[in-house]
């Protein structure tokens, strides 16, 4: 298996599916992904059966051929295909509003013993989940990594505050677009970890693995306790989780 192509693609991509090979979740395995679309070229390098990509923000549907397709489709409802043996998703979880129906459906698109791979992140509660991403008219791109903002400065100012802290920094239209991002697009679920951990304990799965995946960065003893007066949550320290589940 020539897996030169993986290469090309996302790091974070690249370290799932690393993972997911060492595990051999892929051969001759019928495929689900949900959000993304992985190429034609790497499904075929990693030896799928079959490889069905679900995502509602594509144009259309696409049918390549039998062993490759994408589905302009939302996972809540999605039920064209089943019998997979495996849901596969890279950073698509968090932008989920109804997490918990997707899993569920998500469960019963699977077939007995199929399994379900997922990482995701940045989440909503920790130190960057605001997850902006932004390219400016000058072409400079604004993301979580990047931005001109203190650590949980989404969880701890008000959306109003939040606009002085950006304007030192950003112009108006900037400012603006950002603010919409943060506090009301729906392409953030804003959930806190509890949250996640709650849906995933609560469905019908095996949990084999749910686990930190980048490393944590914690707020200090006082932010800490704010956070937890604030939003009644306590972990405010995991970036992103992985999850292997079965059913």
């Amino acid at each position: 298996m020539n897996l030169d192509v993986l290469e090309t693609l996302p790091i974070w991509q690249q370290n799932h599916l690393n993972v997911c090979i060492e595990q051999n979740l892929f051969k001759d395995k019928k495929v689900l992904e949900v959000g993304g679309r992985t190429p034609y070229n790497v499904t075929k390098a990693l030896g799928v059966k079959s490889w069905v990509c679900v995502d509602p923000i594509i144009k259309e549907d696409n049918v390549f051929d039998e062993s490759y397709k994408h589905y302009k489709a939302s996972i809540l409802d999605f039920d064209k295909e089943s019998d997979f043996d495996l849901v596969f998703s890279t950073n698509a979880f968090e932008h989920i509003n109804g997490l918990e129906i997707a899993i569920d459906n998500m469960y019963k698109l699977l077939k007995v013993g199929g399994k379900l791979s997922a990482l995701m992140g940045p989440i909503w509660s920790c130190y960057k989940g605001h997850h902006i991403v932004y390219r400016k008219q000058t072409g400079e791109l604004i993301n979580f990594n990047n931005i001109k903002l203190e650590d949980w400065a989404h969880l701890i100012y008000s959306e109003e505050e939040m606009k002085q802290k950006l304007a030192e920094n950003y112009n108006e239209d900037d400012t603006n677009y950002i603010l919409n991002y943060i506090y009301h697009r729906d392409y953030l679920t804003r959930m806190f970890y509890d949250e996640y951990k709650r849906i995933i304990d609560e469905s019908a799965f095996n949990i084999i693995e749910f686990r930190d995946w980048h490393t944590s960065k914690y707020p200090d003893e006082k932010l800490q306790k704010i956070l937890e007066n604030k939003y009644n949550n306590k972990n405010f320290s995991t970036v992103s989780i992985k999850m292997l589940l079965e059913k």
